[in-house]
């Protein structure tokens, strides 16, 4: 049954004067200039009803992101950082100048739907004991983005990937069940990772965990985030209430860059989370992802010619397989 849409408080009814903000949104951009700048916008133009300080750590963009941020929001804290210190640093040091008792992780490139964040903050005061929340990604065509959330990795759902069948009955939560596919992302659902794009945390559970786990550079670092919460007690938790567009991958140029880091974190995760008989069997699953794809987008480009570019980053995935094989971990 489809949620219906809480009501949401008025300016009216935020206490005045508070010493600290309800939520501090924490922006971690990267050569996304003008991403970032639309996110940020639609942020300040959505988010009527929560208190709010948006923090934005800049990675050391070459674009003028910095400049062209300081520029348009002055109000905006806006931490330079000289060096790329990747998703996971960027928002630690970030979390590290808010003081709110809730933090959202929100990436530059998105854009806040029908009051998004007002939804999510009212949806985690209602449901104070799960201490992680998050919500309903779309893509710019506004159609369901799937990969807002998913379930822990086990030798059965790594099996139905690496041999297609989780993209072939991508419907499925037998086939699918990394992806809750059979979840049509109308109700409220409790998943075991939900995506650092948008999601919320109890400041005191931030603390707890120590942040985001900086060994993981980018991608992963929210999944090993969440499942550390769950082995504390908490569920990570999705309302269909609060929508965004996300785009995914705006920072990365090439696809078997972007591709090479998401292996690394899928890697470190079964380092850290499968069992000690299930590492290296489920390593080898992701090896066999990777395999079928290269083999299988080869033999596709021999038959049409547009697929040869798509090979060659697929190809460059395989050939680098002894460092996502090693995950992030040094």
């Amino acid at each position: 049954m489809k949620q219906k849409t809480p009501k949401l408080p008025t300016r009216k009814d935020l206490t005045v004067n508070q010493p600290k903000p309800q939520l501090d949104i924490l922006m971690v951009s990267y050569n996304t200039a003008e991403l970032t700048l639309r996110a940020i916008r639609s942020v300040y133009e959505q988010t009527t009803q929560t208190d709010f300080n948006l923090i934005v750590l800049d990675n050391d963009s070459q674009d003028d992101s910095a400049n062209l941020i300081a520029a348009e929001f002055p109000e905006v804290t806006l931490i330079r950082s000289t060096t790329n210190t990747g998703f996971s640093g960027g928002n630690n040091i970030a979390a590290k100048q808010s003081n709110a008792d809730y933090i959202l992780l929100l990436n530059p490139d998105t854009v806040v739907l029908d009051h998004a964040i007002d939804h999510l903050y009212q949806f985690a005061l209602s449901k104070p004991s799960k201490g992680i929340w998050g919500g309903i990604t779309l893509n710019n065509d506004l159609s369901i983005n799937s990969h807002n959330a998913w379930s822990r990795p086990t030798t059965l759902t790594l099996l139905f990937s690496a041999l297609g069948l989780s993209k072939l009955f991508s419907g499925s939560c037998f086939f699918n069940k990394a992806n809750y596919g059979c979840w049509k992302r109308d109700t409220e659902l409790e998943v075991d990772m939900i995506q650092g794009c948008f999601l919320m945390s109890k400041r005191s559970l931030w603390e707890e965990l120590g942040g985001l786990d900086e060994t993981f550079f980018m991608y992963g670092e929210e999944s090993d985030f969440c499942l550390k919460a769950i082995n504390l007690g908490y569920q990570p938790v999705i309302t269909p209430n609060a929508r965004i567009i996300h785009h995914g991958g705006a920072s990365e140029p090439t696809f078997s860059g972007k591709m090479i880091k998401l292996l690394k974190g899928k890697v470190e995760l079964v380092n850290r989370h499968s069992t000690s008989w299930e590492k290296p069997l489920h390593r080898a699953l992701l090896w066999l992802y990777v395999s079928n794809k290269w083999l299988t987008s080869t033999l596709l480009s021999t038959l049409k010619p547009a697929k040869k570019e798509q090979a060659l980053e697929w190809s460059k995935v395989m050939q680098d397989q002894k460092a996502w094989l090693k995950g992030w971990a040094k």
